[in-house]
């Protein structure tokens, strides 16, 4: 079983909007709405996958109420930890692969709500892999959840990232390559897979949007290129939607799933849902994805 934990879930709105203007009214004629977050989307591709996953959630005022319907609705398991507070809101407007983002605010976690969590995981123990991504506003939620021994996936843009990788059974790290940047001050990707691998990661991937990745699994180093695809509609999702693909694909060794990661993060940005995929689509693409080696 997967366990994934998002501390900060939303309800997002999307719009496609082709002539987005400061000022002007759009009225487009399509729209949906998602319960996200980094975690649940992760557990919503591991779903699609036919993984058995469990989705810690913490959920606060009528917003979260509606992550929780919908989350339901969806077939999801997932674990419900109320917080005080009400969850985010966020809007996305996106139109021939570019997109504006805008995220509310979300509640404060505080100590108890860090036990909580940590509580509501250890219940559901063991695990084949405790994935913690997304944004975190507790400095102690992430470490004391990797201090719980589980093998681990991490993706998440917070100092204590490298806390993380000291104490656990670190399986993938996978922030991007802007979040590299913010934690080590220096963006190379091959540099960050190397320290995060370095740091105790045993797979390390740092993204770049629709350029190559790079990835990192001992002395394997390789520049991994996304599949093409015939239309990019945006890109919500599409990390979590890799990772998913990453973790699924695991036994089948590093390339190989490296390849369907990346096949699975392209299959999500040429859809306007947010990390559903369908799982022939992106075995089909991973056969189209292009690794070169490079020099650990």
């Amino acid at each position: 079983m997967f366990i994934t934990v998002t501390a900060n879930p939303m309800v997002e709105h999307f719009f496609p909007v082709d002539d987005l203007a400061a000022g002007g009214r759009h009225r487009p004629d399509k729209a949906w709405t998602f319960a996200t977050g980094k975690g649940l989307n992760v557990a919503r591709a591991l779903k699609d996958l036919r993984e058995d996953v469990v989705a810690v959630l913490a959920v606060g005022g009528r917003r979260g109420r509606e992550i929780v319907e919908r989350v339901e609705c969806e077939g999801i398991r997932s674990r419900v930890v109320p917080v005080r507070g009400e969850n985010r809101a966020g809007a996305t407007i996106f139109a021939e692969g570019q997109h504006t983002t805008v995220y509310g605010p979300g509640p404060s976690l505080d100590d108890g709500d860090v036990e909580a969590i940590v509580a509501n995981v250890r219940s559901l123990l063991p695990a084949r892999c405790l994935v913690l991504s997304g944004s975190v506003n507790h400095p102690l939620l992430y470490p004391r959840l990797a201090s719980l021994g589980v093998p681990m996936a991490l993706d998440f843009c917070h100092p204590c990232l490298e806390e993380c990788l000291k104490l656990g059974n670190v399986l993938v790290a996978k922030p991007n390559r802007r979040e590299v940047g913010f934690l080590f001050g220096d963006d190379d990707p091959q540099r960050g897979a190397a320290r995060l691998h370095d740091g105790g990661a045993r797979w390390a991937i740092v993204t770049d949007g629709a350029e190559p990745a790079v990835f990192q699994s001992g002395d394997l180093a390789r520049r991994v290129f996304p599949p093409p695809i015939a239309r990019r509609v945006h890109p919500i999702g599409s990390g979590d939607a890799l990772l998913a693909g990453l973790l699924h694909a695991m036994p089948r060794g590093p390339e190989a799933a490296v390849a369907f990661a990346m096949a699975c993060g392209a299959h999500n940005a040429s859809r306007p849902e947010v990390a559903k995929l369908d799982p022939g689509a992106c075995e089909a693409l991973a056969k189209t994805v292009v690794i070169e080696a490079l020099e650990s």
